[in-house]
């Protein structure tokens, strides 16, 4: 199985470990990972408000370098996949745009095919294939880990471009990190205001970062009543909030318990047998024994 990594701009620069979980869970479970010269994605906030075109145009190129080489691309940011998802759907449906695409990237040699598909790394694991895989090689059972999971804004909104079914109403959050957790033996907990922001885009948009961090207490207080061991997340940014949010929020309260926080692609890495100095679980501002 062979598939194009996309990083994204974040996770090389700041949060190698990531990356180096991501490539350490792949080569134990037989998964080929491309690296392609792709550019930012860009962001789904920021360029796309300013000139939606040349987002756009930008988008398809990094999709364009994927179809050159015939494969899928797989992401490890929520961010990173609504851009290149959402470029898909957009110019597979809007033929105006396409053909505009189309014009810019043809001066670069480049053409858009939409033949490609763009998976998030928990959806990639979360099937059955890499399911058995994962309970085939598993080293390290999390068995007794309470884990509850953030997926972020961009991970499943809007639902017509992020979720290849329309979800039940009454749930909905994605299930594919519950699927992953639970294979590698941790229970999973549910805890209140789940589908809340983490407040990371006040923050980063607005320069409101007090504020932002009146958002991360309250869903902390409620993975806090739940009894949570650990928090995965999807994306980078998200984890910066809690991890980097929850050092900030200490400043002010040194009694405050804190709740380790991971990219679900370090949990799946070090239950598959990854070393921990070799994931930089030190770098972690919110201490995990899982350094030690």
């Amino acid at each position: 199985m062979k598939t194009a990594l996309f990083t994204g701009c974040v996770i090389p620069i700041r949060y190698p470990g990531m990356e180096v979980a991501t490539r350490e869970l792949a080569a134990r479970l037989h998964v080929e990972l491309e690296d392609v010269k792709f550019g930012c994605c860009p962001a789904p906030t920021g360029l796309k408000e300013v000139h939606f075109d040349a987002w756009l145009a930008l988008a398809a190129r990094n999709l364009c370098l994927a179809e050159e080489k015939g494969l899928d691309v797989v992401t490890l940011c929520a961010g990173c996949t609504n851009t290149l998802r959402e470029t898909n759907h957009i110019l597979a449906q809007d033929e105006k745009k396409r053909l505009f695409v189309h014009d810019i990237l043809k001066r670069h040699g480049k053409t858009f095919r939409g033949t490609m598909n763009v998976h998030h790394l928990a959806d990639f694991l979360a099937t059955d294939e890499m399911l058995d895989r994962l309970e085939e090689r598993l080293v390290r059972p999390l068995t007794g880990l309470k884990v509850g999971t953030h997926y972020g804004c961009h991970y499943y909104r809007p639902s017509n471009t992020m979720r290849d079914e329309l979800p039940d109403p009454r749930y909905p959050l994605p299930d594919v990190m519950e699927k992953i957790l639970e294979t590698l033996g941790a229970q999973v907990v549910e805890y209140g205001r789940q589908d809340l922001c983490c407040g990371a885009a006040m923050g980063i948009n607005t320069g409101l970062t007090d504020e932002a961090l009146q958002i991360t207490d309250e869903k902390l207080a409620s993975m806090y009543q739940a009894g949570l061991d650990a928090l995965a997340t999807a994306c980078p940014t998200c984890f910066a909030q809690f991890d980097t949010g929850q050092a900030l929020l200490r400043r002010k309260d040194k009694s405050r318990r804190s709740i380790p926080v991971y990219h679900i692609a370090e949990l799946v890495a070090y239950a598959l047998g990854a070393e921990p100095e070799r994931l930089d679980f030190k770098s972690h501002k919110t201490k995990t024994p899982f350094a030690e």
